[in-house]
């Protein structure tokens, strides 16, 4: 059985998973007892789940690594209004019974097919400097590989393999429709598209791999934000006839793509191509967000749970 498949259908009974333990938080309840908030993965679904015996199994979490598969047991129950899984038993499982990749989540979207669609709005693209830049931080053998594969955010939204991928290649459809539906000139496409490449290329510095998935020290630090506008902006200065226009263009759209202070951009949106950007950015994280807690939700009741992210419940039927 899958993460995914549990539902208020299985409440009261203890199932059996086998998942990987990407985090082990100890903490101790009122009367001093330790125990332990874990985040356990398979293909379908992360989650959190508590286990009140960590002391019988402090010397098992202590021994796991994060790609040791190991088997659970667990109690499924309901807590303000979503199903919870309190673990019961856990084991880890011999070497080689389970294969490490068959259990993190990954984009349902066929990877050639988006590794195709790079390629087409890169080709779009018909300023030398910026194809530059897009060599050296999309294309390069030095990151072409963490692009591809590393997940876009730790919960809210593209937290899976091939996560910055996906994420991308939809803030670039979303951004290309808009540009064009709005006839910006050929530059202003081109700027917006070089922004949607690289808007998310610090989460290859901000975020460890699956299934890990967790605060690098520079992310925790300096953020996605600053890392990739920062280096962005060394590549930049490294390509003869940049022009100071485009660099400021571009570098705004980067720090501004979250789109208010209050969310974590330094700056705000200066011009069309930036706003494009924070509105497909938006767009592709919103909507991945609902579609996938809708996913994790399916059960007989007509709306899911208030989503925390977006403070509302969705309408599943």
């Amino acid at each position: 059985m899958q993460l995914k498949e549990i539902t208020r259908e299985h409440l009261n009974e203890v199932l059996g998973f086998v998942v990987l333990i990407s985090d082990i938080r100890v903490k101790k309840t009122k009367t001093d007892k330790s125990y332990a908030d874990l985040t356990v993965q398979d293909a379908s679904k992360i989650m959190e789940v508590k286990c009140w015996d960590y002391d019988k199994y402090q010397h098992l979490f202590e021994e796991i690594e994060a790609n040791d598969p190991v088997e659970i047991k667990g109690a499924v129950g309901e807590y303000n209004g979503q199903v919870q899984l309190t673990v019961k038993e856990v084991q880890k499982l011999p070497k080689g019974e389970a294969k490490v990749q068959n259990l993190i989540p990954t984009s349902t979207w066929d990877y050639e097919a988006m590794e195709k669609g790079l390629r087409v709005f890169y080709e779009k693209v018909e300023t030398k400097e910026f194809q530059l830049l897009l060599d050296e931080m999309i294309f390069s053998d030095k990151y072409y590989e963490k692009f591809m594969t590393y997940p876009a955010a730790k919960k809210v939204h593209h937290n899976f393999y091939h996560g910055i991928l996906q994420h991308t290649l939809e803030v670039l459809k979303y951004s290309f429709t808009v540009a064009t539906t709005k006839k910006l000139s050929q530059r202003q496409i081109d700027r917006l598209i070089v922004m949607a490449f690289l808007h998310d290329w610090a989460k290859i510095k901000e975020y460890t791999p699956l299934p890990k998935n967790d605060l690098t020290d520079e992310g925790i630090m300096l953020g996605h934000i600053f890392l990739g506008t920062h280096e962005v902006l060394n590549v930049m200065e490294g390509i003869e006839g940049f022009k100071e226009e485009d660099k400021l263009i571009i570098l705004n759209g980067l720090l501004g793509h979250h789109g208010a202070l209050e969310w974590g951009s330094p700056v705000l949106p200066k011009s069309i191509e930036a706003q494009i950007l924070h509105q497909s950015d938006k767009m592709s994280g919103d909507t991945e967000s609902i579609l996938s807690f809708m996913d994790e939700n399916q059960d007989e009741e007509s709306f899911t749970p208030k989503l925390w992210n977006m403070g509302t419940g969705y309408y599943k039927r």
